[in-house]
């Protein structure tokens, strides 16, 4: 009888328990190749919906921007028109009031500036947070 053919008890028991952790290992495998597939899919559904909020928090910020812009460009050519006819007007005794006028302006335009800058600076930080949120989805 050839070799192969004198397999033992023993030898087929140890068969048949291989081929049954292989079976149970696949089963295993299979399970949790489903549940990465579903883990993916959230995931990616997570990251499309921040990519989306993120493309939105940008136009809005940006509108904030040209808005802030669009204001403090209109407040300088103001104060600049204001500045040039009192400069070439006559002097009416109302030089304290005006220069109340040209500092309450002055201080406006500063404010605006200021939140300006701030909103910018916010709106940054903002992207790079979620850029890092990003990252680590």
């Amino acid at each position: 009888m050839p070799k192969f053919m004198k397999l033992s008890v023993k030898d087929l028991e140890k068969m048949a328990g291989f081929r049954k952790r292989t079976t149970k290992d696949l089963e295993w495998i299979t399970s949790t190749m489903k549940a990465l597939e579903q883990r993916v899919g959230q995931l990616d559904a997570e990251r499309s919906s921040l990519a989306d909020r993120l493309e939105e928090i940008a136009a809005r910020a940006e509108a904030v921007d040209v808005r802030l812009t669009t204001v403090s460009t209109e407040l300088a050519r103001q104060l600049d028109e204001l500045g040039g006819e009192l400069a070439g007007g006559e002097s009416t005794g109302l030089d304290d009031t005006v220069e109340e006028i040209f500092t309450e302006l002055r201080e406006g335009q500063t404010r605006l500036a200021n939140e300006q800058a701030r909103y910018q600076i916010a709106f940054r930080q903002d992207l790079a947070n979620l850029v890092e949120q990003l990252r680590r989805s």
